[in-house]
């Protein structure tokens, strides 16, 4: 089914291509969602001018990077059709953990001591013929960076970057900044250009902008500007704070080199992942490939709760080890309040390397009905955590920016395939309004969705966290998606 959408190296179809006039296109942001989407530009559009700049220079070699991520149906067909086949999520299954179940902890003896009673069925396999599976961030990364050419990736790069300006290098520059073949490039604080290390990528026609949580381009897209307005120039805030919801918790995670059945836990199950809830503590865990178990824990961490859990710990090089103690004495002493033994969670934070241990406060970017994906020249295009950052309640956020990638590249190639700006002899206004009308459809499509997503996330979360019983179920509406 997919085989057609693979790029193949002809000298026919190279030719075929260049009458295309698709945008070559610059991705800010060499995460998950950057990545996916360059592979997806490349192998559904036909894009072949795709350079993805990451600011951190952190390589894809690192597979110890991040913690870990929960893939589903709907991750698994987007991946499906951005990597080319079956072959591509065979890797993926075989470098992650398939889980069958989750476990939910509560107290059950006098003592507190926790028994798992309750079990829900991971029935996404039987339904959809996709597996649910948790795999290391960094192994994840890495096989998306392996779809696309070592050229066309350049890391520890273009952290100066805030925005884009046309370019003024154009020899031929048409006065129509909506002329898709006029060039954009990415600009600083000062509105000059950034130059990206180590590329031969020259000019592009098109911004992705996948710059995660804290997205600059976000907030170029939000306020309909192309650069840092002149008052926030010498602001040492991050421009896109401004756009984020803090959801007053703290979310601290790692994956540690140790199998759950090494910790000689009374519940522990094959394929099982483990979740307890408390209103100011909640924790998780589950296997993340061989040899290894991720964890995950929300702590309450605003005025109101009187809880402030990252207050004491200094800012400095011991950051983390001090983060992990305090984490440590935090457990210990919920244990001690309300009576629930969390043995099994401290056991492995007390095995976890400091140094592994990722801290990150609770936001959101809320997505409005109002929201566009897109700004309104046509030139950024927002994907992942940059377009819809949400609460990790349902953990979706990786495989939305799945989604988004595998829409986007699609829908471009649809507008091609129909003979949208195929025909060397379009006027360049076809060109135009066909690429901008993807783009647009792209947001339609999107931001709907993601709407919905972030909305059921948020409740799921308040409930779990008030320890109600009855969660709401939305896995068959988010497995249901389709590419």
């Amino acid at each position: 089914l997919f085989s057609s959408l693979k790029t193949t190296t002809t000298d026919i179809e190279t030719e075929h291509r260049q009458g295309q006039m698709m945008p070559n296109t610059l991705v800010v942001g060499g995460g998950l969602a950057g990545l996916a989407t360059a592979a997806a530009l490349r192998n559904i559009a036909n894009i072949d001018a795709v350079h993805v700049v990451e600011k951190m220079c952190d390589t894809l070699a690192n597979e110890s990077a991040g913690a870990a991520i929960q893939l589903g149906p709907n991750a698994f067909k987007a991946l499906e059709v951005i990597g080319g086949g079956r072959t591509f999520l065979e890797k993926i299954y075989e470098a992650g953990s398939v889980l069958e179940e989750t476990l939910i902890l509560l107290p059950g003896a006098a003592d507190g001591t926790v028994t798992p009673t309750a079990s829900i069925p991971n029935t996404a396999k039987a339904e959809t013929g996709y597996p649910i599976v948790l795999v290391r961030w960094g192994v994840l990364r890495k096989l998306l960076g392996e779809l696309l050419p070592e050229e066309s990736l350049s890391f520890g790069t273009g952290s100066e970057i805030v925005g884009y300006a046309f370019s003024d290098d154009d020899d031929d520059k048409d006065n129509d900044n909506n002329n898709m073949n006029n060039n954009v490039e990415p600009v600083n604080k000062e509105g000059k250009k950034v130059a990206v290390d180590g590329s031969s990528f020259s000019s592009s026609q098109l911004i992705i902008g996948a710059d995660g949580l804290h997205s600059v381009f976000r907030e170029r897209v939000q306020t309909n500007t192309m650069m840092v307005p002149v008052p926030e120039k010498d602001s040492e805030q991050p421009v896109s704070s401004s756009s984020l919801k803090d959801m007053k918790r703290v979310n601290i995670k790692a994956v540690v080199p140790v199998e759950l059945k090494e910790l000689g836990l009374p519940f522990t199950k094959e394929g099982a992942t483990f979740a307890q809830f408390s209103p100011q503590l909640a924790g998780f865990a589950g296997p993340a490939g061989k040899g290894h178990t991720y964890w995950a824990i929300s702590v309450a961490d605003d005025e109101e709760s009187g809880s402030k859990f990252l207050s004491s710990v200094n800012d400095d090089d011991d950051y983390k080890a001090a983060s992990k103690k305090l984490l440590l004495e935090k457990l210990e002493a919920s244990s001690s309040s309300d009576g629930v033994d969390r043995k099994w969670i401290i056991s492995l934070v007390e095995r976890t390397d400091s140094n592994a241990i990722l801290i990150n406060r609770s936001l959101e970017a809320p997505v409005k009905d109002t929201d566009s994906f897109v700004s309104k020249d046509t030139r950024v295009v927002l994907v992942g955590d940059a377009a819809h950052a949400m609460s990790a309640s349902y953990g979706q956020s990786a495989s939305f920016a799945f989604e988004d990638a595998a829409t986007l590249a699609l829908l471009l190639k649809e507008n091609n395939d129909n003979g949208g700006s195929s025909s060397k002899n379009n006027s360049n206004n076809n060109n135009n309004n066909d690429v901008a009308k993807a783009l647009q459809d792209y947001s339609d499509k999107r931001t709907g969705r993601c709407m919905e997503m972030q909305r059921r996330s948020e409740e799921r979360a308040g409930k779990a966290m008030r320890g109600e019983k009855e969660l709401e179920d939305v896995s068959k509406w988010v497995h249901a998606w389709e590419p």
